[in-house]
Parts: structure tokens; sequence; C-alpha cells
């Protein structure tokens, strides 16, 4: 499904019903190992089956939206990890996933 072809259904979705949307990512990730302050736009790549694992567990929890692991990944945030230059290897990612 295409960019475009997201945002069709969203807009569909959003008209027909109330979406539940997914949950705290940081603490889910930190339930996986995530340690406290760690960066966790970083697992997308060093733990990504973790990070699928967790919208896996919110998907059949009954989410209607999944938003991808991407908040903090920007040159900012990511500096303070010495990542700024993995602002693309971090954040590479659809902005949404509707199951």
């Amino acid at each position: 499904m295409d960019r475009t072809q997201r945002l069709v259904a969203l807009k569909q979705a959003i008209e027909s019903r109330i979406l539940v949307l997914d949950g705290a990512m940081g603490t889910m990730l930190q339930a996986y190992g995530l340690k406290s302050g760690g960066c966790s736009e970083e697992w997308n790549i060093s733990h990504s089956q973790v990070v699928q694992k967790i919208h896996q567990e919110y998907i059949k929890a009954g989410a209607d939206v999944i938003l991808t692991n991407t908040f903090g990944a920007n040159r900012v945030k990511l500096s303070s990890f010495g990542r700024e230059n993995n602002i693309t290897p971090c954040g590479h990612f659809n902005p949404l996933i509707i199951p």
C-alpha cells in the first residue's frame, strides 16, 4: 500500500468509526531491554525484530493505527547519542501503518 492509498484508507476509517491508536512505544521498548534514557529510534535498526513484535502486539490487542518509532528521529535528539548522521536510517519508515 503506497502513501496515497494509506491516506485514503485512513480517511475512510476516520469517517466510519472511532480509531484506536497504539500505545507507549518507549515503555514497551524498555520492557524488552531498552535502558531508560536510551535511544529508542536506534532500535529501529539494531533491534528491528523487537520493534516489529511490539507493533504486532498492538495490532493483536486491537489497534487500528500503528505509529512508527520515529518520534525523536531528528538531528537534535540523535546528536545526544552521537547519531546525528543516522537520521535517515533511524527515521526512514512509513509514518503510519493501518493494519
